[in-house]
């Protein structure tokens, strides 16, 4: 999956399996649009710079599985 932060056209390529935590300035207007073609755009309109951190599935903390 990519996703595109405009108006500045950052982008970033999300891993199969891989998670993404975008942070937006609280208080500013934007929109997500999610695109058929596996991309998402997100404009934001705020003074700061989206923070965009990409995690890939080993990064994940899995819960410990029980034995039955």
């Amino acid at each position: 999956m990519t996703i595109f932060i405009e108006p500045i056209c950052e982008q970033y390529e999300i891993p199969a399996g891989g998670e993404a935590v975008v942070t937006l300035e609280d208080g500013c207007p934007h929109s997500i649009d999610i695109h058929p073609d596996n991309w998402v755009s997100i404009w934001n309109e705020g003074s700061e710079f989206a923070v965009v951190e990409i995690f890939n599935e080993h990064q994940f903390s899995h819960p410990p599985q029980r034995a039955d």
